[in-house]
């Protein structure tokens, strides 16, 4: 099984594949992976041989190979070769003793450089300052799959290299090992759950806080709890738009003074592929923006279709990208 999980990984890295996705089908198993945005099948697999490749990724993954019921995430590294590969494992139950398995490849994103994830280093550069910030809340929003938790953490690396500030980021699981950033897990089995955590990291004295996704009202709460005291704090949330991240929060109960006064910056992004490569574009919303859409006026910012616009005008995209993208992102 480690030959056949090995294979299978390196051929979807080889390609720059972003996920991996094992799936029954009815006459087997179908392994498939996602380049550049789209499904392409990589090989059939019969049933049995299906079973025991989920359940070898699953032992590397560190999960539960008894469980079938549940949902299990894990994370774990191994060499081809000379080449470390990290990969999420994600598991989802269909049926008894039937479930499906995704693997996210983490290396092949993380290893970009800044002016390359973006089409204009300037895009990145601007993020980049507001990490200088000594409180606040930052929040990347988007779709599954539009590069949130990557240009957060490289936002994070690049701070950390300095070694000026203590930064201390709460995930489930761990995606990126990042040198100088203390990385506490989720640790389920031990009922290490988010709003204790959360405390006891307050108590270690970090001056930037990495949370890996707002999922729920209590972890909002907790997280602009602790921007308001004296933290910058940088999270993920998803959500359709720079202004409709707002709404969301308001439907959790979070109160418009709060928000106003905690959230520096909300930055909503999509991952597009382009025949010049593939690239984040994003909008954004400063701490002045969020205060006028609060209190009910209209705030003037380029969006995520204006920027398309602007690209498309560089040469950046042709003209059926363009068509293409700016009709999906609507």
């Amino acid at each position: 099984m480690k030959q056949l999980a090995e294979s299978i990984i390196k051929d979807a890295y080889d390609s720059g594949a972003s996920d991996i996705h094992i799936t029954f089908e009815k006459t087997g198993g179908s392994v498939r992976k996602r380049v550049r945005g789209k499904m392409a099948a990589v090989r059939m697999l019969e049933t049995d041989m299906l079973k025991r490749l989920i359940n070898y990724l699953k032992f590397i993954a560190e999960l539960d190979i008894n469980e079938h019921k549940i949902p299990q995430s894990g994370r774990t590294s191994f060499y081809i070769g000379k080449l470390l590969c990290n990969i999420r494992v994600s598991t989802l139950p269909l049926t008894i003793m039937k479930e499906i398995v995704v693997i996210r490849l983490l290396n092949n994103s993380a290893e970009k450089t800044s002016a390359e994830l973006f089409y204009n280093q300037s895009d990145y550069d601007f993020l980049l300052e507001y990490m200088k910030l000594s409180q606040g809340l930052i929040l990347f929003t988007g779709p599954t799959g539009s590069g949130k938790s990557t240009v957060m953490y490289r936002l994070a690396a690049e701070t950390a290299a300095e070694q000026t500030r203590q930064i201390i980021s709460i995930e489930d699981p761990v995606e990126f090992d990042i040198d100088h950033v203390v990385q506490a897990e989720i640790n389920d089995k031990a009922n290490l759950s988010y709003g204790p955590l959360i405390r006891g990291v307050l108590r270690c004295d970090p001056d930037i806080v990495l949370f890996g996704e707002i999922r729920d009202k209590i972890i909002a709460e907790e997280l602009l709890k602790t921007s308001l005291s004296g933290h910058l704090v940088i999270s993920t949330f998803h959500s359709k738009s720079a202004l409709s991240t707002l709404t969301r929060l308001k439907d959790y109960g979070l109160f418009k003074e709060e928000m106003t006064e905690s959230i520096s910056l909300i930055v909503n992004q999509r991952l597009i592929h382009a025949e010049q490569g593939s690239f984040i574009v994003y909008e954004y919303i400063d701490a002045e923006m969020i205060a006028l859409h609060l209190n009910g006026d209209h705030p003037n910012y380029k969006t995520i279709g204006d920027k398309l616009s602007d690209m498309h005008k560089e040469g950046g995209l042709t003209d059926e990208e363009f068509e293409y993208y700016n009709r999906t992102f609507q």
